[in-house]
C-alpha cells in the first residue's frame, strides 16, 4: 500500500460504490495537469479495479472568485496543454469553460449520477474549495477528496501551525517519506484499455446529459490572446477590466519550460538574488504551482536530482533550522525551505483555519496590539487610489503596477506593498479586507494559500512581536519604503513600473 497516496484520500460522501455506474469521474479542479497528480492516479485505480473507463472533466465556471480575462485565459492555455497530454492515453477528457449559454448549475451532479464513484481535488480555498464544499452536501455518490496540493500530504498535519520553525520540524520529521513514497510521475502510465470510453457509449452520454461541450476552436481563440482572446471572452460575465498577462501563458509546457530555465540558469544564485526585484533568480512559478499546472513535488525532485541529492545526505536531527538539515549548498536548501516549509505551510493553516482570509487568524498578540493602535493617527488613501497606484510612495506604486500588469508582485515587494496598506487604511480589519481584494483580483497566484500566508504575514501571522513599539504597527513588525530603497537596487524595477526615479522615495 502507498501510504502516502492513502493519506491524501478523504472520504467525503461514504456510500457504497455504484456498481451499475458507467464510469469513474474525476473532477478537475485545481490540480490542472497529467502528471505527478494523485487524484488522478486514485481514479485511474479506481477504474482499472472496477473495469469502468475514467471520464476527467476539467471545468472552469464564471462564479470562480473573480473570475477574468485574465484568469480564464491561463486556464484556457492550460486545458490545450491537457488535451495534448491526454492523447494516447486511453482517458477521455472534457475540458469546459461556463459560458454565457452552458451555465453549470446541476453539470456535477448530472455526471455523478452516472459514475460508480466521483473523485475530486482537495483543496483548502477559493473555489476549488466551494465547489468540493457544495458537491459534498449535494450528491449522493461517492465522493473522494484527493490531496494534490503540495509535499507534505494536510492529514500529517492535526493544527495549524504557528510558526514556520514550527512547521519545518513536521517537515524535517516527514519529508523523506513524502518524497519517495509519493504519487506516481506518469499515473496514466502502463494502465489497462478499459480506462478508454467507446465513442458510442461517450456521445451517448453527452446527448443524455443535454452537456454543450466548450468548443476547440473557441479555446484556442481564447489562449491566443490579443483582440482575438477579447472577442471571444466577451459573452461571459466574468471581469473584463482585469486583462490577460501578454507575457504569461498557462498550461504544463510553460511551466516545465520555466523550471528548466531556473535550474539550469538560476538556482545557484537564488539565495543570494531572490529578494531583489532587478535580479532573475526566482522560479516564477507560483501561478502555474497555483492553478496545479506543475506539481511542486515534481520540482522538488527535479532540484534535488540537479543537485545528485540522496537521502543519505540529510542531517540525523530534526532542527528546525532553515540550512544544513538537506546537506547542500546554501541556494538549493534556501529554495527547497521555499517551495516546501512556506508554502506548504500555507495549505496547512487553511486546511486547519476556515478563517484563513481572515484577521481573526492572526495570532493574539498581533490582535491586541494592532486593537490598540487602531485610531492611531494615519495618513489614508481610498481604495480606489490605491487600486490604481495613486499614492506619494513611487516604490509602491511600481509594485501596485506589476501586480496590475503582470499578475504578481516581486516576493520581497509583496510584503512591503502590505505594509503600506496597513499603514494607509483606515483601520487593520479594512487594510486585510484590501489587501485581500486587491490581491484575489489582479494577482494570477491569488485566492491561494500562500497569497493569503503572506498577506496576513503582514498583520503578524508566523511572525513575532517585534520593538520597538510604533504607531499603527504596535509590535508587527515594521517595514518601510526608505530602508526598502537602501536595502535593494531598484533603479531597473521603477524603470519598468515606476517614473524610475529613485529622488522621488520617502526618506
Amino acid at each position: 500500500m502507498n501510504i502516502n497516496l492513502d493519506s491524501r484520500i478523504r472520504i467525503l460522501i461514504d456510500s457504497p460504490l455504484n456498481h451499475e455506474g458507467e464510469f469513474v469521474l474525476y473532477w478537475m479542479t485545481a490540480q490542472r495537469r497529467v502528471t505527478w497528480n494523485p487524484a488522478l492516479e486514485h481514479a485511474a485505480d479506481l477504474a482499472e479495479e472496477l473495469g469502468r473507463p475514467l471520464l476527467v472533466v476539467e471545468p472552469f465556471s464564471s462564479g470562480y472568485s473573480y473570475a477574468s480575462d485574465r484568469l480564464v485565459t491561463f486556464v484556457a492555455q492550460g486545458m490545450l496543454d491537457n488535451r495534448q497530454s491526454f492523447d494516447g492515453t486511453g482517458v477521455r477528457y472534457i475540458p469546459w469553460i461556463e459560458t454565457h449559454r452552458e451555465r453549470g448549475a446541476g453539470l456535477l451532479r448530472r455526471f455523478s449520477e452516472r459514475a460508480c464513484v466521483v473523485v475530486i481535488d482537495d483543496f483548502p480555498t477559493g473555489h476549488p474549495r466551494y465547489v468540493m464544499e457544495r458537491a459534498e452536501k449535494t450528491l449522493s455518490t461517492r465522493l473522494l477528496a484527493i490531496d494534490g496540493c503540495g509535499v507534505i500530504p494536510m492529514s500529517w498535519t492535526d493544527k495549524a501551525p504557528p510558526l514556520a520553525h514550527t512547521f519545518r520540524r513536521v517537515v524535517q520529521r516527514t519529508v523523506l517519506e513524502a518524497i519517495t513514497n509519493g504519487p506516481k510521475p506518469n499515473p496514466l502510465d502502463s494502465r489497462s484499455s478499459v480506462l478508454w470510453m467507446q465513442d458510442e457509449q461517450y456521445n451517448s452520454l453527452i446527448q443524455d446529459l443535454r452537456f454543450e461541450m466548450t468548443p476547440l476552436e473557441w479555446l484556442w481563440r481564447v489562449a491566443e490572446g490579443g483582440k482575438t482572446g477579447k472577442e471571444a471572452l466577451e459573452p461571459l460575465p466574468i471581469d473584463h477590466q482585469v486583462q490577460p498577462v501578454v507575457d504569461r501563458r498557462g498550461g504544463s509546457i510553460e511551466a516545465n519550460r520555466l523550471l528548466e530555465v531556473f535550474i539550469n540558469s538560476r538556482l545557484d544564485s537564488y539565495s543570494d538574488g531572490r529578494n531583489n526585484p532587478s535580479d532573475s533568480s526566482t522560479s516564477r512559478l507560483s501561478p502555474w504551482l497555483h492553478f496545479g499546472h506543475i506539481s511542486s513535488l515534481e520540482v522538488v525532485h527535479r532540484v534535488l536530482k540537479e543537485c545528485q541529492w540522496d537521502p543519505s545526505m540529510t542531517s540525523e536531527k530534526v532542527t528546525g533550522s532553515r540550512f544544513g538539515w538537506w546537506g547542500l549548498g546554501e541556494a538549493p536548501e534556501s529554495f527547497l525551505d521555499q517551495i516546501i516549509t512556506w508554502r506548504d505551510l500555507g495549505f496547512h493553516f487553511a486546511y486547519h483555519r476556515p478563517d484563513y482570509a481572515s484577521i481573526e487568524s492572526i495570532p493574539e498578540w498581533a490582535q491586541m496590539t494592532l486593537s490598540n493602535h487602531a485610531n492611531d493617527p494615519r495618513s489614508t488613501y481610498t481604495f480606489q487610489e490605491l487600486e490604481n497606484a495613486n499614492t506619494h510612495d513611487e516604490i509602491w506604486n511600481a509594485a501596485q503596477r506589476e501586480l496590475r500588469e503582470t499578475g504578481i508582485i516581486h516576493n520581497y515587494l509583496r510584503m512591503l506593498w502590505g505594509k503600506r496598506i496597513l499603514e494607509w487604511a483606515p483601520d487593520p480589519v479594512t487594510a486585510s479586507d484590501w489587501m485581500v481584494s486587491l490581491n484575489d483580483r489582479w494577482a494570477l497566484d491569488g485566492r491561494d494559500p500562500n497569497s493569503y500566508t503572506g498577506i496576513f504575514w503582514v498583520l503578524g501571522r508566523h511572525d513575532r512581536a517585534w520593538g520597538p513599539e510604533r504607531p499603527i504597527f504596535g509590535k508587527v513588525r515594521f517595514m518601510s519604503s526608505a530602508n526598502t530603497a537602501r536595502k535593494l537596487d531598484l533603479q531597473g524595477y521603477l524603470n519598468q513600473f515606476g517614473n524610475g526615479d529613485m529622488d522621488s522615495i520617502e526618506g
